[in-house]
C-alpha cells in the first residue's frame, strides 16, 4: 500500500456480527454507507494526483529548456554553441600540400588567401640518460659445472625458451661447448645472434645482439639450473615499470639511494615530487607526466635502456629545468644531470615561417596569424622560395545550418508550451479513484487519464510568462545592432502558429555571405556593460544587459532565469525549479507542488483514520441490534415452549 491510497476498513471482521438474526447483508450496508463517507477522501486524493500530473508538466518544460541550453549554449559543443561567435563565422580552409601544413580560421579571420614558408619546425627539450641505466645482466656460477639435466627458462622480447643444460668443465665449456653450450642453445632456441653470452671477468654474462632487447631469466619448473649459474629468478638486463624504486635500486648501474626519511625528492620546473621507496617506478612516471606545472613527458625507453624527459612546451629556451634535493635518481640513478639535463644535441628549438613574406619565430608548431591558425608538419626543401597557399572561404552552409537548428529546436519547444497553455480542461474527468478502476479494463483507464491530464497548465502564468520574455527577445531592439531578424529572412508566421519563426533560406544565406558581422552581432553580440549573467544583477542591470546582448546571450539569461540549479542570493533556484523541482537535484524534494503533495497525503492518513473510526462506529450499532434481535429471539423461544407446557 503506498502513502495516500484509499484503505478500506470493512475486511477487518474481529468481534463483528453481521446478519445472523437479522438477515441483512451487513457489510454491505456498511460499505454503502462509507461510499458516501468516503467523498471527502476521494477528493483529496483527486487533488493530490492532479498535482502531481501538474508537476511531471512543469518537468517536462524545464526539460525542455534544458535541452536547448545543453545542445546550443555549451561551450563544451563548439560546433553548435551559438554564444560562441564562432559559431556565426565558420570558414573552409584549404591548403595546397596538407602534409606540409593546414589551417583552420577562427572568427577573427576574413576571407581571402596567404602563403606559408617553413623553414623550420619547432622541437622540445629532451633530456636523455648519458649511458645504459640498467647493471648487465651477469653473475658468477657455482664451482660445480655437473649440470647436466638442469634447466631455466630465458626470455627474449616476450618469447619464452626452455634451455637444457648440459655437464661443462669450467665457465668457458659452460659457454662454448660444442653443441651444448649456453652459446649453441640461444642460438638453438631463438636463433643465431640475438643473445650473446660471455665470459665478463670470470662471470657470466648475457647480453642482446642486433635488434634484440630485454633478457629475463627464470627458474625451471622442475631440476632448476639457474641458481646454478648464480642468478635469481627475474633477472633482466631492463628495468620493469612494475618494481619498486627500493627493489629497483639492486638492479640499477648507479643504484638508487634515498633520503632519510626514504624518500626521493626532487623538481622537475618547479614542481616539487616526494616518491615513497615502496612506489614503483611505473607510478612515479604516471605521476611526473600528468602534472602540469612540471609540463614534461617521462618514459623508461626499453630498447636504449633509458630514461627520456621531453618537455611538452616547444621551442627555445630552458623547459626542462631539474634539481635533487633528496636521494639520487637525478645526479645518479637515471644518469641524467640535473645541473645540465639537456644536452646541446637535445636542445629545443622555434619555428621558422614566413606567413604572406614576413619571418617569424613561434615556439610551437601550432600558431595563430591574423585569425588563422597553421598547424605545420614539414619543413620545405627551399623555404626562400617554396611556399604553399592557404585558402579561406566563408562556409555559409555550416553557420546557416546552426542558425536553421537553433530556430528548429526554438518552434519545437515554443509549439509545446504553447500546446500546454491551450489545452482545454475537462472538469469532467477527474483522476479515477480505486473502486472506479477496478470497473474498467486497463485500456478505458488509460483513455480516461490521458483526458484527465489536458489542460493543468491552461493559461498558466509561468508559461505564459516563458512564451512573453522569449518572443520579446526575438524582436526588442539589440543596441548596435543594425539589423533585424526580418532582415535577414527569419519572421513570425500566421497568428494560429503563435509565435513560431520561418526562414527564408536564400535571404538568410545572402544575409550570412554578405553581412556576416551584422548576422553574428544580432544573435550573439555581449554586453559590454554587464559581460557577466547573475540572477542577483539588479533590475537596472539587468535591463542595460538585455539591451546590449544578441538574441542567443537574452535566451540564454532567460533560460537560465527558469531552470538555475544554483540558489541566488535569496536561496531560490530557477522558476520552474522552485515551482515542480527537477529529478537527480535537491529541488526534486524540496519544491512548492511537492509540499503541496506532503500536504495532501498528510490530510489523506487523518481521514483515512477517521474513515476507520466511522467504519467500526457502523460495524458496532449493526452489532449492538444482532445483540438485541439475538436477546429478543431468545426470549421469544422461551415464552413459546412455557406456553407449550402450560
Amino acid at each position: 500500500m503506498k502513502e495516500g491510497d484509499i484503505v478500506y476498513f470493512n475486511s477487518i471482521q474481529s468481534n463483528r456480527i453481521t446478519g445472523l438474526y437479522s438477515g441483512l447483508d451487513t457489510d454491505q450496508l456498511v460499505k454503502d454507507l462509507m461510499r458516501i463517507e468516503r467523498i471527502p477522501l476521494d477528493r483529496l486524493v483527486q487533488k493530490k494526483q492532479l498535482a502531481q500530473w501538474k508537476s511531471d508538466d512543469y518537468r517536462e518544460i524545464t526539460n525542455l529548456l534544458r535541452g536547448i541550453k545543453d545542445e546550443f549554449f555549451n561551450v563544451l559543443k563548439p560546433a553548435t554553441n551559438m554564444l560562441s561567435q564562432s559559431s556565426y563565422k565558420k570558414y573552409s580552409v584549404s591548403s595546397t600540400n596538407s602534409s606540409v601544413v593546414t589551417a583552420q580560421g577562427t572568427a577573427d579571420a576574413v576571407q581571402g588567401t596567404h602563403t606559408i614558408s617553413v623553414k623550420r619546425l619547432a622541437t622540445a627539450d629532451k633530456a636523455v640518460s648519458t649511458g645504459s641505466v640498467t647493471k648487465a645482466l651477469e653473475a658468477e656460477p657455482g664451482d660445480d659445472y655437473a649440470l647436466s639435466g638442469k634447466k631455466f627458462i630465458i626470455e627474449l622480447d616476450g618469447v619464452k625458451r626452455e634451455i637444457v643444460l648440459d655437464n661443462y668443465n669450467n665457465l668457458d665449456d659452460l659457454i662454448s661447448k660444442d653443441g651444448s653450450g649456453l652459446q649453441a642453445l640461444v642460438d638453438k632456441a631463438f636463433g643465431a645472434g640475438k643473445i650473446i653470452v660471455s665470459n665478463a671477468d670470470g662471470k657470466l654474462n648475457f647480453n642482446t645482439g642486433t635488434g634484440a632487447t630485454k633478457i629475463t631469466l627464470y627458474s625451471g619448473a622442475t631440476n632448476d639450473g639457474l641458481t646454478s649459474l648464480g642468478f635469481s629468478s627475474g633477472s633482466s638486463n631492463r628495468i620493469n615499470l612494475g618494481d619498486s624504486l627500493e627493489k629497483l635500486a639492486d638492479k640499477l648501474d648507479a643504484g638508487i639511494t634515498f633520503n632519510e626519511d626514504g624518500k626521493l625528492v626532487f623538481k622537475i620546473n618547479s614542481r616539487e615530487f616526494t616518491f615513497d621507496k615502496t612506489t614503483s617506478i611505473g607510478n612515479m612516471i604516471n605521476t611526473i607526466n600528468s602534472d602540469s606545472i612540471a609540463n614534461v613527458n617521462m618514459k623508461y625507453d626499453e630498447t636504449t635502456d633509458k630514461f627520456v624527459i621531453t618537455a611538452k612546451q616547444l621551442g627555445a629556451g630552458d623547459n626542462i629545468v631539474i634539481s635533487q634535493t633528496g636521494g639520487n635518481f637525478f645526479d645518479g640513478a637515471s644518469k641524467i644531470s640535473s645541473a645540465n639535463p639537456v644536452q646541446d644535441e637535445d636542445q629545443g628549438v622555434d619555428a621558422e615561417v614566413y606567413v604572406d613574406g614576413q619571418y617569424l619565430v613561434r615556439n610551437s608548431n601550432t600558431f595563430t596569424v591574423n585569425g588563422v591558425t597553421y598547424t605545420i608538419n614539414a619543413v620545405h626543401a627551399n623555404p626562400g622560395t617554396d611556399k604553399e597557399t592557404i585558402n579561406i572561404t566563408q562556409d555559409t552552409e555550416a553557420i546557416f545550418n546552426n542558425i536553421k537548428s537553433f530556430i528548429e529546436k526554438y518552434n519545437s519547444v515554443i509549439e509545446k508550451i504553447n500546446g500546454k497553455l491551450g489545452e482545454k480542461y475537462n472538469r469532467s474527468y477527474l483522476p479515477l479513484t480505486d473502486e472506479q478502476k477496478e470497473a474498467l479494463s486497463d485500456e478505458e483507464v488509460e483513455k480516461w487519464e490521458k483526458v484527465a491530464k489536458t489542460g493543468l497548465l491552461r493559461n498558466d502564468p509561468i508559461l505564459t510568462k516563458i512564451v512573453n520574455e522569449l518572443r520579446s527577445a526575438l524582436f526588442d531592439k539589440i543596441e548596435g545592432s543594425g539589423i533585424i531578424l526580418s532582415d535577414i529572412g527569419i519572421n513570425t508566421g500566421n497568428y494560429f502558429e503563435k509565435g513560431k519563426l520561418n526562414i527564408d533560406e536564400a535571404k538568410l544565406k545572402d544575409a550570412i555571405s554578405k553581412n556576416p558581422e551584422g548576422v553574428m552581432n544580432l544573435f550573439a553580440k555581449k554586453s559590454t556593460s554587464q559581460p557577466s549573467y547573475s540572477r542577483d544583477m539588479s533590475s537596472a542591470d539587468r535591463k542595460v544587459r538585455y539591451n546590449e546582448e544578441g538574441i542567443i546571450q537574452r535566451f540564454s539569461d532567460i533560460i537560465e532565469d527558469y531552470i538555475s540549479t544554483y540558489r541566488d542570493k535569496d536561496g531560490r533556484k530557477g522558476i520552474l525549479l522552485e515551482k515542480a523541482g527537477i529529478s537527480q537535484d535537491a529541488s526534486d524534494v524540496n519544491n512548492t507542488l511537492y509540499k503541496e503533495i506532503a500536504d495532501y497525503e498528510k490530510r489523506i492518513l487523518e481521514l483515512q483514520d477517521k474513515m476507520y473510526q466511522k467504519e467500526e462506529y457502523y460495524y458496532n450499532k449493526f452489532t449492538a441490534m444482532e445483540k438485541a434481535l439475538a436477546s429478543m429471539s431468545s426470549q421469544s423461544d422461551w415464552m413459546l415452549s412455557q406456553l407449550q407446557n402450560w
